[in-house]
């Protein structure tokens, strides 16, 4: 084959028509074109971008055939070829396809890497539609390890570029917006923002990725618990991915819809279709979609009583979950983003010194360099006095952090303790899904509390959230000795509303381990409600009330001490509030009258989320 400059054009078309093709789910013809242009220019030193771009379409039809491995060795030789030649954009986007297969493999960290690597490259070409991928696929990496504000927030940046600059692809971030959102159990959302996806989709008559959408949308039907229109979605998904060869889809909507027939009670279907998957999910290698299909085999041969297979899948799905995101793969994502925080910093940082070198060269041929020095040294004393006031205020607050830090400490540690103790007779008694579900709660809580830790505020939704694990915690500790019910009204909107870190957490904690010490059964209440810009939080207990509570003995001083760490935590937080203002204790009422339990009323200045974003982690 000649070197001509028409024989390059030629292969860019044809190469253009694959990238098309790719879009409809043709793989089979993209992957005869992408063939046939490497073996017709193999040898030509002209045709590397070709080439390139040839190897780059394989490896999405290798991906698209759930084979990571073969995409893998594509974008590598595309990623040598690039960097022998010194083309920086297709060093970044070979980067980007590297990280997706990655991914595929569940080679979490390694996926991390490769997507740091190409925002290096595309941020220093500024490429900002490139950016917005790799975005979304750091979003999905932030996601896959229970990173969920920060999988949203990059997904939301994506989106911003994609809206403004490259409308095809908007779907497909949509479509990732919509599963987040079924993740974080906003689901009326998330149905309409796949609905639009899926309309988008259609309108550009792409049609690759529809089967991705529908089967989301079975996936938030199911949620929602309408499950006559999950399975029609499930099943119309499962069409469209065999009739594409999309295996990875097809899985989903396998295990999907065995989960939905699981709870219409039709059995024998849901295990033939969660055996399907599994077994499909096996033969591709997709170790996600294994441990997605253990634990639905799980929940199905538990409704079976069948605890033996059972069991044994629940060891696979534990397998799989240890093998994909263990604590070593946690800590090597967390070292890589900061490594390139702190690259991107030193960098900025660069620019800035190689800025005032430039301006001071320019300022000793400036004949009025006697003012310039008089102005730099005015400005130099400005400066000295705000980093003063800045650090002033710096110690300030790192000396309220400090406190807050130190309160918390002052926490139950007996609670761990006990929480743990419990485990062993549990699994003592026969009872292993009782026992699994306490160490679930118990594993969450944990997790809980060292996320909010690292935060001055979070939001009221999670602090909910610990509290519920705290009380199923509690009680398979003392079983049938106490009844629970937390009730958040829905206009409070507890995901907007910031609170300090483990503040009801306490107050519950007293009222079982104080209020209920005694009782042979009692009940604890928790009510978050609120009035205008106030927020109200009530924690009621039915059991012995504070003066019996007083005279017994206890591991710490009464509750006296608990109620003084919140007060001192709310004065903290909401400099408005008085302290006799913030916690209200007082003898709670039985029907006839009769004094009976304690309610703590906690009030507090409603303040939403978006006026700390500026506070961020602790760090």
């Amino acid at each position: 084959m000649s070197d001509l400059p028409e024989d390059s054009i030629t292969f860019r078309m044809e190469l253009d028509t694959a990238k098309l093709m790719m879009r409809h789910g043709d793989v089979a013809g993209v992957e005869r074109i992408a063939q046939q242009v490497l073996r017709e220019s193999k040898g030509s030193a002209t045709m590397r971008k070709q080439r390139m771009l040839a190897r780059s379409l394989l490896g999405q039809v290798y991906q698209w055939r759930s084979e990571p491995d073969s995409a893998l060795l594509m974008y590598e030789e595309v990623l040598r070829m690039a960097e022998a030649s010194l083309d920086t954009f297709w060093i970044g986007a070979a980067w980007i396809n590297i990280g997706v297969a990655r991914n595929l493999q569940g080679d979490y960290a390694g996926a991390m890497q490769a997507g740091l690597s190409a925002m290096r490259w595309k941020e220093l070409l500024g490429d900002s539609m490139s950016l917005a991928r790799v975005l979304h696929n750091l979003s999905g990496l932030q996601w896959q390890r229970d990173s969920t504000e920060q999988a949203l927030a990059l997904l939301q940046r994506s989106i911003a570029i994609k809206r403004e600059l490259d409308a095809p692809a908007l779907a497909s971030g949509l479509n990732g917006l919509g599963v987040l959102l079924i993740d974080m159990e906003r689901l009326d959302t998330a149905v309409a923002v796949l609905w639009e996806s899926l309309l988008l989709e259609d309108s550009l008559n792409n049609g690759a990725t529809r089967e991705n959408m529908v089967s989301n949308l079975g996936l938030a039907y199911e949620r929602m618990g309408q499950l006559d229109s999950a399975a029609h979605h499930y099943l119309r998904g499962l069409e469209d991915a065999r009739e594409h060869g999309n295996q990875e889809v097809e899985i989903r909507c396998l295990y999907g819809l065995g989960d939905v027939y699981r709870a219409l009670g039709r059995f024998e279907e849901a295990r033939t279709l969660l055996d399907s998957s599994l077994a499909l999910a096996e033969r591709i290698g997709s170790l996600e979609d294994e441990k997605e299909a253990h634990i639905s085999l799980v929940q199905l041969h538990e409704r079976l009583d069948d605890p033996e297979r059972a069991l044994e899948h629940y060891r696979a799905y534990h397998a799989l979950s240890d093998s994909l995101m263990n604590a070593g793969t946690q800590a090597a994502m967390e070292e890589l983003a900061l490594q390139y925080d702190t690259e991107k910093k030193d960098r900025e940082n660069a620019d800035l010194r190689a800025a005032q070198v430039l301006a001071d060269l320019r300022a000793e041929r400036n004949r009025w360099i006697a003012i310039g020095i008089g102005v730099v040294a005015l400005a130099l004393v400005v400066l000295s006095w705000m980093l003063v006031q800045r650090n002033r205020q710096r110690a300030l607050q790192r000396e309220s952090e400090l406190e807050q830090q130190a309160l918390r400490l002052q926490m139950d540690p007996h609670f761990l303790f006990n929480a743990l103790n419990t485990i062993p007779g549990l699994y003592a008694t026969g009872d292993a899904i009782k026992a699994n579900d306490h160490v679930g709660h118990l594993s969450r809580f944990l997790r809980l509390v060292l996320e909010t830790s690292r935060r001055r505020t979070i939001p009221l939704e999670q602090e909910v959230q610990l509290v519920e694990h705290y009380l199923r915690i509690s009680e398979n500790r003392k079983p049938d000795s106490f009844t629970w019910e937390v009730r958040v009204m829905p206009y409070v909107q507890a995901e907007r509303v910031a609170i300090p870190p483990m503040l009801i957490q306490p107050v519950v904690e007293n009222a079982i381990e104080h209020g209920l010490n005694g009782r042979s059964r009692g009940h604890v209440s928790v009510l978050v409600d609120r009035a205008g810009s106030v927020l109200h939080i009530e924690v009621r207990d039915d059991g012995i009330g504070r003066s019996m509570a007083a005279h017994r003995p206890s591991r710490r001083n009464g509750t006296s001490l608990g109620m003084d760490l919140v007060r001192q935590r709310i004065a903290l937080f909401d400099r408005n509030t008085s302290i006799t203002e913030a916690v209200q204790v007082r003898d709670g009422r039985a029907e006839d009258g009769s004094p009976r339990g304690t309610v703590v009323t906690i009030r507090l200045r409603v303040q939403l989320m978006s006026e700390h974003d500026a506070v961020g982690d602790r760090g």
